[in-house]
């Protein structure tokens, strides 16, 4: 309970007049409201997942999935930011509804966007590492970063898996074909979440 108070008092300061830097309130979390907080991260992720549209070329849908992992990447401390993606892709294989479209269990990990969702994992993981350093937390550099993070780590295994998925699928495509449906399509969106997910970060205050 002590935790939930604390998350509370701390959006409070998040939010009202005066408010206080996030990442001073996060540092002065116990362990057990820090867990409190991943966890809440982890949900967060998944609810933006839940914001999605199908997209009738392609099975793998636009969400809002990596706007909300990269916020919580570079926005929860050293090695959380780390485990919040972790987080997310565990609760979606024990069947939370977390994955595009409201999926969950393992059988998604069996679908067209599995190397998305590992992907998560990676870009959790190197954007945490990032934004260790608080001087490379600017924004433009930081915008760079995820945005780069995106391209590499969660679009490209994305893209791989789509294109194996698809033959094994009975539908042979060539990587160019996979990439027409799982890489450019989200290409220009993804810039701009990029671009939000930085701004968030900075908005939360200085570290």
């Amino acid at each position: 309970m002590h935790s939930v108070v604390q998350i509370w008092q701390g959006w409070a300061n998040l939010t009202g007049r005066g408010r206080r830097s996030f990442y001073d309130w996060r540092d002065g979390l116990a362990p057990a409201g820090r867990l409190c907080l991943l966890l809440a991260a982890a949900a967060g992720i998944g609810l933006c997942s839940r914001i999605s549209l199908p997209l009738p070329f392609t099975p793998v849908p636009l969400s809002l999935q990596t706007f909300g992992l990269a916020v919580a990447a570079v926005t929860m401390g050293r090695g959380w930011g780390a485990a919040a993606g972790a987080m997310y892709v565990f609760c979606i294989a024990l069947g939370a509804p977390w994955a595009a479209g409201g999926a969950g269990g393992l059988a998604v990990f069996a679908g067209p966007t599995t190397g998305y969702l590992l992907g998560f994992v990676l870009e959790g993981a190197a954007l945490n590492q990032f934004a260790a350093n608080p001087a490379r937390c600017r924004w433009l550099s930081m915008w760079g970063a995820i945005l780069a993070c995106d391209i590499l780590l969660v679009l490209t295994p994305g893209t791989l898996w789509l294109w194996g998925w698809l033959s094994a699928a009975g539908q042979p495509a060539t990587l160019l074909d996979a990439a027409a449906k799982g890489f450019f399509p989200f290409l220009a969106v993804d810039v701009l979440k990029t671009g939000l997910a930085a701004a968030v970060a900075g908005w939360l205050g200085r570290r």
